[in-house]
């Protein structure tokens, strides 16, 4: 099994397991303490250790102190979904989807979201030009916290395996290179298909 793979798996069997404790006691403080680890490093907050490092694959474990590539990115893709689930139902309305549904394409979702709104691309660009242009992983970090908030008031979800990956690759400039192109990709992918749609439109109308 890849790393990756190993990524994906732990990551989704942490969010199926506060999925299904969400309405206990137990489920409710988990997800605060998540949220509380919103901006600190891995090992600030105690109380994250036990729910973030069981089950953790040994070999992600960091043996200085300082968290691994595969722990800083697990740990910032589930501290951001105890963020965007808040205020929802996981029943009802969850904010992890198992779709395909990269960072680049719900930000494109985002500009339409902001339905009459003609600076709400432009806007978009840029914060995605300062997530693929951060100059460390704090940095990524805080640009992805104000996405996911944005993500959180329209009630959007995204697949929080595949940003962790992507966290992942973001550590190593050939990975960084292929995730800040697929991002891209998906983001003017859905303009183009919008644009699209939208001259397909005209053209029946004409008729």
């Amino acid at each position: 099994m890849s790393k990756k793979t190993k990524i994906e798996n732990f990551v989704g069997t942490k969010i199926d397991m506060l999925q299904k404790k969400a309405d206990s006691g137990e489920g409710k403080a988990m997800l605060a303490n998540l949220r509380r680890g919103i901006g600190h490093e891995l090992g600030e907050i105690p109380q994250l250790l036990e729910i973030f490092l069981s089950n953790m694959p040994e070999e992600f474990l960091s043996d200085n102190g300082n968290a691994t590539n595969e722990e800083w990115a697990c740990y910032v893709a589930l501290t951001l979904y105890a963020l965007h689930q808040q205020g929802y139902e996981v029943k009802s309305r969850p904010m992890h989807t198992d779709e395909e549904i990269s960072l680049g394409k719900v930000m494109y979702v985002l500009v339409n979201a902001y339905e009459g709104d003609p600076n709400a691309e432009q806007r978009m660009v840029q914060k995605l030009r300062m997530l693929t242009t951060s100059a460390n992983r704090k940095e990524l970090a805080h640009h992805l916290r104000g996405i996911v908030q944005l993500l959180k008031s329209f009630g959007i979800s995204i697949n929080y395996k595949k940003l962790a990956v992507d966290l992942y690759d973001m550590r190593f400039p050939e990975g960084k290179r292929q995730v800040c192109l697929k991002w891209g990709q998906d983001f003017y992918g859905g303009r183009n298909k919008k644009e699209s749609n939208e001259d397909k439109h005209e053209e029946e109308k004409s008729i």
